[in-house]
């Protein structure tokens, strides 16, 4: 495939902040898996508003800033950036307001979850809130929700209200189960997707790896949709553009 430089914006790639690189031997090896699989790009996304969130604002900007030198130092054509993945919790937006969570990269771009079998109701409600705000909502890992899974047109509801998808790297191939691999192929097919981002935490399953995924859709759903997953609209969060 030609398109290559991805960028990830989803990825929990910082050391001991929360379920993904457990140390700072980890991370570096996570780095390295990146920029082989042609990954130059990463958005460093821990958790946060979650058990699985273990350090505050102030640790993870350390780490980061730790993580960061050792990039430049070892791999200076990869760039890394800042933000958080925003398990959604009612009074969110006050909290990003505040600075306590992060947004994507700086930009008004903000990653929000939702559980697996939250209702629609609350998902629609809780991106919307986020919105009001001011903020770029960006729903991650969207085939990984149950309502939206089995209610498409869902997703399209929620695209056409200004909302961003995010759908994971595995799902596409198929590592996170047939459920969300059929999820995926049909909102790709329909176009309702804006990335495809790793939601990478290890070295071993949940890698943070692109390529393979990218090869496919660029494959299947054509190169310009995927140099748009996986560089252009990316880029445009970095930026703090927004996506038409």
């Amino acid at each position: 495939m030609s398109i290559k430089g991805f960028t990830d914006i989803h990825c929990h790639i910082i050391p001991t902040v929360d379920d993904g690189a457990q140390n700072m031997k980890e991370a570096q090896e996570m780095i390295r898996l990146a920029y082989a699989g042609d990954t130059r790009r990463i958005i460093a996304t821990p958790h946060y508003g979650t058990s699985r969130a273990k350090a505050s604002g102030g640790i993870i900007v350390a780490r980061f800033r730790e993580l960061l030198r050792w990039t430049e130092d070892n791999y200076p054509e990869m760039e890394l950036f800042l933000g958080q993945e925003l398990t959604y919790s009612h009074g969110l937006e006050k909290q990003i307001d505040r600075g306590s969570a992060f947004t994507m990269a700086g930009s008004r771009y903000a990653l929000v979850e939702f559980q697996p079998e939250d209702d629609y109701s609350r998902i629609r409600q809780g991106l919307q809130s986020v919105q009001l705000a001011g903020y770029w909502p960006i729903l991650a890992h969207a085939e990984r929700c149950q309502r939206l899974a089995s209610h498409i047109e869902y997703v399209d509801e929620l695209v056409h209200m200004g909302i961003y998808i995010q759908i994971n790297a595995r799902s596409v191939t198929g590592g996170n189960g047939w459920q969300c691999k059929s999820c995926a192929k049909k909102l790709l097919k329909q176009e309702l997707v804006h990335f495809v981002a790793s939601d990478g935490h290890d070295t071993k399953k949940r890698t943070p790896v692109l390529l393979k995924a990218m090869t496919y859709i660029a494959k299947r759903y054509g190169k310009k949709y995927a140099l748009q997953l996986s560089v252009e609209n990316p880029g445009k969060v970095i930026s703090d553009i927004f996506i038409d």
